[in-house]
């Protein structure tokens, strides 16, 4: 603050002074000058430096101050605008981003202030962004702000080259990242119409390893179920796995259904699930996904028993 003379700006107030109001928030003396300084500059809509100083400092108090990020936008665009050098300057504006991103990991309105300067940004690279991208994930692994994020950078970059293998280290380090199963899937939808067929069986191969690591792990059947059915018209592997998945299930599907103590215990309920999803799309197999949705509610699910019947209805 010290940098800048705001002394002929006179603050405009932040509290409405209102007698008798019911709950009065006790600013400081600091923060009311602050933000008495900010309301003043954004009512002149000054586009200066010394708006971009004090844009930093309320951003630093109150970093989900969506206004004040806008404003801060429309400083840069402005600036931008007279500058020599437009790309040092916004490099320097996505320096200064880098670090406030990384101090304030669940705040979405960076997010959208990044994908703003690279819009504006006469030359962007996804280079740049994979660091900060790394180390926001490194610290939380399910920070939906950040996946979104990369996603947004991918579909912008028109680059995927990263995803499959960055997906792949995130689930040898923690097979039930839920987060990166979703992203694997992104990265596929986006790239099938240039896989091979070999690409694709090695893929189902990748699942059912990771399956049988760790069975009892909706992550990864949820992710074989939307794959199979995404690559249903180009790679044919439905035998196969139903094969896989019918490996979990103990056989209890060529057994009368019975009382559930009678019935044995199963390595995966969500290889049972996937079987009765597989089945009830076909109406020569519904009778099997039927029994399958009866065993979900009866014995190996029946914390959900409600869902399982309402599929039965359906099938019925």
């Amino acid at each position: 603050m010290e940098e800048y003379d705001y002394s002929d700006i006179t603050p405009l107030p932040i509290q409405t002074d209102v007698q008798d109001e019911l709950c009065r928030i006790m600013y400081t003396e600091e923060y009311k000058q602050l933000m008495g300084l900010t309301r003043a500059l954004i009512s002149m809509n000054e586009l200066s430096p010394r708006a971009l100083q004090l844009t930093s400092q309320v951003i630093h108090v109150a970093p989900a101050f969506y206004t004040i990020w806008n404003y801060r936008f429309n400083i840069v665009r402005h600036m931008m605008a007279e500058s020599d050098d437009t790309t040092s300057y916004l490099n320097k504006e996505l320096d200064w981003l880098d670090e406030v991103t990384l101090n304030n990991p669940k705040n979405y309105q960076i997010w959208s202030y990044r994908q703003s300067l690279l819009k504006l940004h006469p030359s962007p690279t996804l280079k740049r962004e994979l660091p900060v991208l790394k180390l926001m994930i490194d610290d939380d692994s399910k920070n939906y702000h950040v996946w979104s994020y990369r996603k947004w950078c991918c579909l912008f970059f028109n680059d995927f080259q990263h995803e499959l293998a960055y997906t792949t280290d995130l689930i040898q380090s923690d097979i039930y990242n839920n987060s990166a199963w979703t992203h694997r899937m992104f990265y596929w939808v986006n790239a099938k119409d240039v896989a091979s067929e070999v690409e694709l069986a090695d893929e189902f191969q990748f699942i059912m390893d990771k399956i049988q690591l760790v069975p009892q792990n909706i992550s990864s059947w949820t992710y074989l179920r939307g794959f199979q059915e995404f690559t249903h018209d180009t790679i044919q592997q439905d035998e196969k796995v139903v094969q896989f998945a019918t490996s979990f299930t103990a056989d209890v599907l060529s057994l009368p259904i019975g009382s559930p103590q009678d019935l044995p215990g199963i390595e995966s309920s969500y290889a049972l699930e996937f079987l009765a999803n597989h089945w009830s799309a076909d109406p020569a197999s519904r009778d099997s996904a039927v029994k399958a949705y009866n065993l979900l509610a009866i014995k190996y699910d029946p914390i959900r028993k409600n869902l399982w019947q309402h599929k039965i209805n359906i099938l019925s």
